[in-house]
């Protein structure tokens, strides 16, 4: 980045204090911004957390600081102090603060309690969602049905984090704030960013979805031990409550299918998947580092891909990456998910399947281990939808519009208050005035 960068060239200031990490930074941030640099549409400046002196001279250039799910006073404080700036002349060019963008891909409003992030970002119980109390105790029923205590305000802990329900509650509304009075905010779903104009008020959104760099998904078509269909399910802990009531639907299809399918488990493996799937059933591969992510997803050769997810107020706001991931293989899965908010872009029996109770579920998902025709049929459907409606040459260009469009109504909004930077004189008269 030069301090004196083309004026002409847009310039996009991003914080990525986790490149590489997980699939939010992946998505989020790396693949639209890294790719608007690729073509020479923006110039984009990373600051990774290292405190490098010239990030703050870059975002003093920038027409967008990109803020991906940031919170906290400190960040509150930091917008304030650039929104309060003015325009201003330099060296005959009038210079700008940045406009402000807040993106996220979830709704931390209704973080799960069996996210582990729950510790610092938990404010609601489940499965009723009300606004927790400091006091309150949080318990869920285990695998055989016996309560047990899952958060306790004051006293739980994750990573260090205690968690305490009336800071939560304050960072919460400190959120708010920070999305409210951002100059305009991106989600990757819908429903999202009508939460975000609904229910906190900021009306300037943008939907940019979750987007697949096809060469990015490299597909190894290795030997199988065996013929069975392989069934794929992913999650970490925060899908217990997908997963767990499919429970006696998985016994069904076990029982039906026992010498003709594996169920591929990538990520948690729950104590009481023992009781519905036999292990000789399951090949479970637990979370790899994300930078292998791509590569051992694709190594893993599903022919089917599960996707069940349960209707609450997080879940909604959940993107149909899995769905997206699984099609754009070489040899693209075909998908059986839950008839929920986020996979709404598939259509049954066209690019996908979709389930809504248990018997929906053993129905399709016996359909799909019966027949290949209709694994590879749905699969290339789904695969050809994806390549025409979420890579970079379809889902970018609106971005970049909506930022444009941003800045400009930003610019507009400050045009009446042009200053002129401080003369040498004008600093002598102050100092004058103050002895």
């Amino acid at each position: 980045m030069s301090r004196h960068h083309d004026p002409d060239q847009f310039f996009i200031w991003t914080h990525n204090f986790a490149k590489g990490r997980h699939a939010c930074s992946y998505y989020r941030i790396e693949v639209p911004l890294s790719l608007m640099a690729k073509r020479g549409e923006a110039l984009i400046y990373e600051d990774t957390g290292d405190g490098r002196p010239d990030s703050a001279i870059a975002l003093m250039y920038s027409d967008i600081m990109h803020q991906y799910s940031l919170a906290g006073e400190t960040t509150l404080h930091r917008h304030r102090s650039i929104q309060r700036r003015h325009a201003a002349e330099h060296n005959g060019q009038i210079m700008y603060p940045p406009a402000i963008i807040y993106d996220s891909d979830d709704n931390t409003d209704f973080v799960h309690p069996f996210n582990t992030t729950f510790a610092k970002l938990g404010t609601r119980g489940y499965p009723d969602a009300r606004l927790l109390e400091p006091g309150d105790v949080l318990q869920y029923d285990n695998h055989e049905g016996q309560p047990v205590d899952l958060w306790i305000d004051q006293e739980s802990s994750h990573d260090g984090v205690l968690f305490d329900i009336g800071r939560n509650l304050h960072e919460m509304k400190i959120r708010h704030t920070i999305i409210r009075e951002a100059h305009g905010a991106t989600a990757s779903t819908r429903a999202l960013a009508s939460y975000y104009s609904d229910v906190i008020g900021q009306k300037n959104t943008y939907v940019f979805p979750n987007t697949i760099v096809p060469e990015h998904f490299e597909h190894y078509d290795v030997v199988r031990k065996d013929d069975k269909i392989r069934i794929l399910w992913q999650g970490g802990n925060s899908h217990y409550v997908d997963w767990y009531p499919l429970r006696e639907a998985l016994k069904t299809i076990c029982e039906k299918y026992k010498d003709k399918i594996t169920f591929v488990i990538y990520g948690d493996k729950y104590e009481w998947i023992h009781n519905s799937i036999p292990d000789s059933m399951i090949e479970h591969h637990p979370w790899s580092l994300y930078e292998a992510y791509k590569l051992k997803r694709g190594l893993l050769n599903a022919d089917i891909n599960l996707c069940p997810l349960v209707d609450n107020v997080f879940n909604r706001c959940k993107s149909a990456i899995k769905w997206y991931e699984a099609s754009v293989w070489t040899k693209p899965e075909a998908t059986l998910a839950q008839k929920t908010e986020p996979y709404h872009e598939i259509e049954d029996n066209v690019t996908g399947l979709l389930f809504s109770n248990d018997t929906e579920f053993v129905q399709k998902l016996s359909l799909l281990i019966e027949d290949a025709d209709l694994r590879k049929r749905l699969g290339e459907a789904a695969k050809k939808w994806v390549l025409k409606n979420r890579i970079p040459e379809r889902t970018i260009p609106g971005l970049l519009e909506f930022y444009k469009d941003t800045r400009a109504r930003q610019k507009r909004d400050l045009g009446g208050s042009l200053i002129k930077p401080a003369t040498m004189d004008d600093l002598r008269k102050l100092e004058m005035h103050t002895r």
